[in-house]
């Protein structure tokens, strides 16, 4: 695993794992939209906050292919998946994961 893959399989189980620290969209607004289960990113000025765990853990988790997010009630599954996902897609920058786009 390269070693941005391997940051962001960390920044997933972490968001994962301390998700009661994080408010979803639904909880911010009760509208039925398709964005609705995604995490919501607060808003901060700082680029210090920008850049750090939080908010990234909240983009990269929000970036994640939909069928991880159905494996989310087994973490063991869910650890195993996202294991193999990065062995399958080399990435060598956090931009270049939120770039992906799952072929259908």
């Amino acid at each position: 695993m390269t070693l941005y893959s391997q940051y962001i399989f960390s920044i997933i189980m972490f968001t994962l794992n301390n998700k009661h620290l994080f408010s979803s969209n639904n909880e911010i607004h009760k509208y039925d939209t398709r964005s609705n289960n995604l995490l919501h990113p607060p808003l901060t000025n700082l680029t210090k906050h920008k850049k750090g765990p939080y908010i990234n853990g909240i983009k990269i988790y929000n970036h994640l292919p939909q069928h991880f997010k159905k494996l989310e009630q087994n973490l063991k599954h869910f650890a195993a998946a996202l294991k193999r996902f990065p062995y399958h897609h080399s990435f060598y920058s956090i931009n270049e994961y939120l770039e992906y786009k799952e072929s259908k």
